[in-house]
């Protein structure tokens, strides 16, 4: 290796000593360092034996500082493994090579510097600031030799002679550490290899199993102490048979026997169904195995490698369950009624159908109101098939149908474990309705929490299942349905105003069979027409008897009432017209035949409850606990109270200034 020497130029040399050997008696200090060096690290290995290493250099070549380091993959960036400094033990650094003494001797070059090394190196003034005056140093170089690993160097506060016999010493000892160091990344490589064996022997889904030629088991992974419910300590150097069928484990003892020593390798077998396994509770599973051979020094073994197939079955029960459901849906769609079904002639259907077809054709919301039995449900179809949708599902969800806790289930999934019941993942009607419509009907009956979901749905097209944490992704056209009174709503607080004019984008409201008398007999002879065929009865045509008594009656149901007395009508009717009789009776006796009798306004149960609840505390003014309380008159626990107040968005008027 080339030797570089630096030394100033043009300027008296200052005195250089060879410190530790003087005199006539130099091989003999040398001797004598070189044993010193050899008896402080003889018993060191490893980390120990770079610490004993460089204190014993720099005490034996009496020189004020002494490291030794290890490249690191970069190439041009070193770590110290062990810093001798001015007589003690300092913290491992990691330093660039570039501009600083090293740099040459990781090119491979033995390197001394006798004196002002701080000058020959300005980019780095901490030399000059550590008074450092000499440097010396050898690299460490792999057996191959076509591997730098690192070097070992001293410096000193005083300059040194070019002829300074320490640098033996440090090229013999350079070599003992190249050895430890080597040692040392091949134990590093080792552990690191054994971590991702462990690592993939702890992550795989699958069960590994090692067996000796007994059919003891030596090794049993993570998954297989999941898929037998028993822990690797309590299996480890049992026997496996134990856990398989009668069929599994015949299968296994034959393998056994008829692998060949000289083919260990070779010979595996594939079992791909039909086997069977058994859980340390004795339930039995059906599984997938791989039988392998495995050689490890001169022993033999076998692997088993082991899939659960019940999550597999399950899974395809799943998928058939929502082909099922896709391909009702699909059906649903078919036998739907389309825009040619809506019997509807007067002006205010007219309107109905032309605001239809205009908002049809784009993504916007649509908000249809009405009293109940108006036929919300039935435009909200007639928009989606006229939308660019139509090939795509129309998913109908009744929100007065489910239960509160149940509506977010409902609309947007849950995850497995998400709440009492929840006992797989479940995907939710939005997912449902991607790239299609989904309808609301009685929008009015979402909860708090459902409505907060709903209106980031409308706002980002996004979400998260009940209980999850992954955000989804969907594109929905919505339509809304209500027959309550969502702006007084808002007004009471129940009710959202943020999601209100988010559903309110295109109002259409469905006028009731009253303001319509025109439609009756033409929706009468449409449910005739229907119930007659389906009953297989001959009824051509109704009576004028019937038709009057149709007309003069108030119909608060609407077309849902209207539909029920025909089909009653239909089974009650002999002859060839359609006879109303009393099926309508028990209504005439209740109604005023001119219409509908002035009546007190109905409101939802929660707002009742809402005003109900005000009326108490303005009476106790607004004192909830105490025998006098609000919470005792509406035999409440004060906490239940407080909590249906927050609900109800109940809150004490400011007193005024």
């Amino acid at each position: 290796m080339n030797q570089t020497a630096a030394q100033p130029v043009n300027e008296r040399p200052a005195p250089q000593h060879d410190l530790t050997f003087q005199g006539t008696d130099n091989e003999d200090s040398i001797q004598q360092a070189l044993r010193a060096i050899v008896e402080g690290t003889a018993t060191a290995t490893g980390t120990e034996f770079f610490y004993a290493l460089v204190r014993e250099l720099a005490q034996a070549l009496n020189v004020r500082h002494a490291f030794v380091s290890e490249l690191l993959e970069s190439g041009i960036r070193v770590r110290t493994l062990a810093f001798w400094f001015d007589g003690q033990f300092i913290d491992n650094i990691e330093f660039d090579l570039d501009g600083t003494p090293c740099e040459n001797v990781i090119r491979g070059e033995t390197v001394y510097y006798t004196r002002k090394v701080y000058e020959m190196f300005p980019r780095h003034p901490e030399l000059k600031d550590m008074g450092i005056e000499s440097y010396f140093g050898v690299p460490l170089v792999s057996e191959s030799g076509n591997q730098m690993m690192g070097h070992l160097a001293i410096m000193h506060d005083q300059p040194m002679i070019k002829e300074f016999r320490g640098m033996a010493l440090l090229k013999i000892f350079a070599t003992r550490a190249r050895v430890e160091l080597e040692r040392k990344q091949a134990e590093q490589a080792l552990r690191k290899s054994e971590e991702r064996l462990a690592s993939i022997l702890t992550s795989t889904m699958d069960a590994i199993i090692t067996l000796d030629t007994e059919r003891r088991i030596t090794l049993f992974n993570s998954a297989a102490e999941k898929v037998f419910r028993c822990p690797a300590a309590q299996m480890i150097g049992q026997s496996f048979d134990p856990l398989l069928s009668k069929r599994f484990g015949n299968l296994l003892k034959g393998y056994c026997l008829a692998v060949q020593p000289e083919a260990v390798n070779s010979q595996q077998l594939w079992a791909p169904e039909g086997l069977t396994a058994r859980r340390y509770d004795g339930e039995e599973f059906p599984v997938e195995a791989t039988l392998s051979p495995l050689e490890i020094g001169g022993q033999q073994f076998y692997t088993v490698i082991l899939r659960d197939m019940t999550e597999r079955w399950r899974s395809e029960e799943t998928l058939q369950q929502l082909q099922l459901e896709n391909l009702y849906l699909q059906e649903e769609i078919k036998t739907r009624q389309t825009p040619g079904h809506i019997a509807g002639g007067s002006l205010a259907m007219q309107d109905v159908f032309a605001h239809a077809e205009q908002v049809a054709g784009t993504d916007s919301t649509v908000l249809l109101t009405g009293e109940t039995g108006t036929g919300k449900s039935v435009i909200a179809r007639n928009i989606h098939d006229l939308s660019n949708r139509r090939d795509k599902l129309f998913v109908n969800v009744n929100c007065a149908a489910l239960p509160g806790e149940l509506v977010e289930s409902e609309l947007f999934g849950h995850e497995k474990g998400a709440f009492t019941g929840a006992t797989a993942q479940r995907k939710g009607r939005f997912e449902l309705a991607d790239g299609g419509t989904l309808f609301l009907d009685e929008a009015g009956e979402l909860t708090a929490g459902a409505q907060a979901k709903l209106l980031r749905v409308l706002q980002d097209q996004e979400f998260e299942r009940v209980g999850g944490i992954q955000t989804l992704k969907v594109n929905v056209r919505l339509i809304a349905a209500t027959n309550r009174d969502l702006a007084r709503m808002v007004k009471e607080g129940i009710f959202r105003a943020d999601l209100y004019y988010r559903l309110n984008v295109f109002p259409i409201r469905l006028p009731s069979l009253r303001e319509r008398p025109d439609d009756i007999p033409l929706l009468a002879r449409h449910f005739l027409n229907k119930f007659a065929k389906k009953m297989g009865k001959t009824i051509h045509d109704l009576s004028p008897k019937a038709c009057e008594q149709l007309l003069r009656y108030p119909w608060p149901g609407n077309i849902r009432e209207l539909q029920n007395v025909i089909e009653r009508a239909t089974i009650l009717t002999r002859g060839s017209l359609l006879e109303i009789g009393n099926a309508l009776e028990t209504h005439l006796e209740d109604q005023d035949m001119t219409g509908i009798p002035e009546q007190e306004p109905l409101g939802s149960l929660e707002a009742m409850e809402r005003a109900y609840i005000l009326k108490v505390l303005e009476r106790t003014l607004w004192v909830v606990e105490g025998t006098q309380g609000a919470a005792a008159i509406l035999d409440l626990n004060p906490s239940t109270l407080r909590s249906r107040m927050q609900k109800l968005n109940i809150r004490k008027p400011k007193p005024v200034a």
